[in-house]
């Protein structure tokens, strides 16, 4: 006898996809400088250093959600192929500053086109009526995020 699948409800849908999302933007990215044969961590930080906005291991480790020694080593290993460089802040000799160096241009320009044309695949057909409703449940999500994080960090001083 066929058994009938239950449906899935938002929260499994939604899992689902981010995590389909997930590995296929990844695999395109890697696919885009498969010659290199850089790591997803080394491809991780030449896009968050291209971003302009994270300048440090902590930063990415902290942002991307990643153990500092992955980015560590992910760092070493692109300082080694020089595409990165790194230099000590002036203010805080605690702090190594992470740069983009010429050479690794060309393949940061591939990943940033890869992940373009990933996306404007991904959102073939959605309207802007439907990209609208999407950007608000995505902002109020991030905020439930947030507050969930807060929340978890009150328990911890409750705790203590």
């Amino acid at each position: 006898m066929e058994q009938r699948q239950k449906p899935m409800g938002m929260e499994e849908n939604l899992t689902v996809v981010m995590m389909r999302v997930r590995r296929s933007v990844r695999t395109a990215l890697r696919e885009a400088v498969r010659e290199e044969g850089l790591t997803q961590n080394e491809i991780e930080v030449l896009l968050f250093l291209q971003r302009g906005r994270f300048d440090t291991a902590r930063d990415i480790s902290r942002v991307r959600g990643m153990p500092r020694s992955l980015v560590s080593k992910a760092v070493d290993q692109l300082v080694k192929r020089g595409y990165v460089a790194t230099r000590q802040d002036k203010r805080d000799r605690r702090v190594v500053r992470l740069e983009l160096l010429p050479p690794a241009q060309a393949i940061v320009g591939k990943l940033v086109q890869a992940r373009q044309e990933f996306f404007a695949q991904l959102c073939k057909g959605i309207t802007q009526e439907e990209a609208d409703a999407f950007f608000s449940m995505v902002d109020k999500m991030t905020e439930n995020l947030s507050g969930m994080k807060e929340l978890s960090e009150e328990e911890k001083e409750e705790r203590l």
